[in-house]
């Protein structure tokens, strides 16, 4: 075993020490990196206070219209991947163009519309960024699917920018558009431009077969033989070869969970991981096989029954106004984020999601057990983020259920690391661990 250290000051003035760590795989596989955490400084404990059948996926791109900045409806020309006929989005678009902010409307498996957002990169010569040193016909191949956290959707959240060009490299889309990936976000339902459904709650078991929706579709717009890596229920197809093996996985969509909604893609990734992924990180993720979410009671008062079944008649879902507050308690420590870009997520923020989403049944985030991951994995974390247990990172990280797997530890970070000062530190983190077969 090697070690090497690296070592950071975080801005309270204690060490916080990186280590790569090289070991092989349980059945003599070639040797993997893992990154481990050793800090001298105590952490803050305290958590988030939280309060299927596989169908054709539909998804028709535009770019909104620079005149359309209120809330309001716009129809734009569409284009189905399914049968090759215009139709008109129905979702609303809340923030206008925002300088060429791509969006698309899927049809999930109940019909219900999904909005998801892209960034096209600003220069085709994508050679010329110095974390680009990989072919670009190999990396055009790649592509990521981010998901946002409990509270704030993906505008704010991966879509970060305080000028036109984005200039200052805020926005999580647009730099990973730039190193050649194909990013998309995920605005889950109740979120952003998602509305709710009939039932009025967003639930985790909702937002895997979301997700499973969209990863569909973004593997089959890549990667035309997607459909042949894997078997629908989740299976390994075992009639490839060596080599068509390794392009499928090179080919099979990431997916990047941060906050809660990491808890959801570790579902995801537990559910159809194998057969429909390439990578995934769990980024700020709240996991703690301590908390247990308890299930709700089968009847109210009146003996109505409003949980627990098909028949359940559940009480209209709550509408909480978000506040200014609300949108700016991610960010904890000082001189880690500049005014403007704080100022500029609130407002975007309440801007795409003026009432909280009302999450529900969230007793079924107690099925993600890091052993039924069989993915690649990388856990990323901002050293001094107030929301996440220390031990059960370690926990997580050491008992997942492949060998290719890394932790990394962002100093000076917080919970919002991937929008911070330090947000490059961030990308580089992700890229390399996406690129690491790659010679990155």
């Amino acid at each position: 075993m090697a070690l090497l250290p690296f070592s950071r000051c975080n801005s309270r003035g204690s060490m916080a020490a990186l280590a790569m760590i090289s070991h092989i795989g349980s059945k003599g596989a070639a040797a993997r990196f893992s990154t481990t955490f050793i800090s001298s400084s105590s952490r803050p404990s305290r958590l988030h206070d939280i309060d299927m059948q596989r169908a054709p996926c539909r998804i028709f791109p535009s770019i909104s219209s620079a005149s359309s900045a209120a809330a309001t409806t716009t129809t734009r020309r569409h284009f189905s991947l399914d049968n090759n006929t215009n139709m008109e989005d129905i979702l609303p678009n809340k923030t206008g163009d925002r300088n060429g902010l791509i969006r698309y409307q899927i049809l999930a498996d109940d019909g219900h519309p999904l909005r998801l957002y892209s960034r096209s990169p600003t220069t085709t010569d994508r050679s010329s960024s110095a974390m680009n040193n990989s072919s670009s016909s190999s990396q055009n191949k790649r592509s990521i699917l981010l998901l946002h956290g409990r509270t704030w959707s993906s505008q704010p959240v991966f879509d970060l920018r305080t000028s036109n060009n984005d200039d200052k490299q805020q926005s999580t889309l647009q730099s990973l558009a730039e190193l050649g990936f194909d990013a998309y976000a995920l605005d889950l339902r109740g979120f952003g431009e998602t509305p709710r459904d009939e039932g009025g709650y967003t639930t985790p078991n909702r937002c895997v077969e979301d997700v499973k929706c969209a990863i569909d579709w973004i593997a089959r717009r890549h990667d035309e033989n997607y459909d042949n890596y894997g078997d629908s229920d989740g299976s390994s197809n075992e009639t490839l070869t060596a080599a068509e093996s390794s392009i499928a996985m090179s080919t099979k969509p990431a997916l990047l969970g941060w906050s809660q909604g990491a808890l959801v893609a570790q579902m995801y990734a537990q559910k159809h991981g194998p057969s429909t992924l390439s990578d995934l990180v769990l980024f700020g993720t709240i996991y703690d096989p301590r908390v247990i979410y308890p299930r709700k009671p089968l009847f109210d008062e009146s003996g109505r029954l409003i949980s627990g079944g098909k028949d359940a008649v559940k009480p209209p879902a709550p509408e909480v106004v978000n506040t200014v507050a609300a949108s700016l308690e991610d960010f904890t420590l000082p001189g880690t984020i500049c005014d403007e870009a704080a100022l500029e997520f609130s407002s975007v923020a309440l801007a795409v999601d003026t009432v909280k989403a009302a999450w529900d049944e969230l007793h079924e985030f107690n099925v993600c057990n890091p052993a039924l991951v069989h993915v690649p994995t990388l856990v990323i974390v901002g050293a001094q983020d107030p929301y996440v247990q220390w031990d059960a990172q370690r926990e997580l990280f050491e008992r997942l259920g492949h060998d290719d797997k890394s932790m990394c530890v962002l100093p000076a970070c917080d919970h919002a690391a991937h929008i911070l000062k330090a947000r490059k530190m961030f990308i580089r983190s992700v890229v390399g661990f996406l690129l690491r077969k790659d010679g990155f």
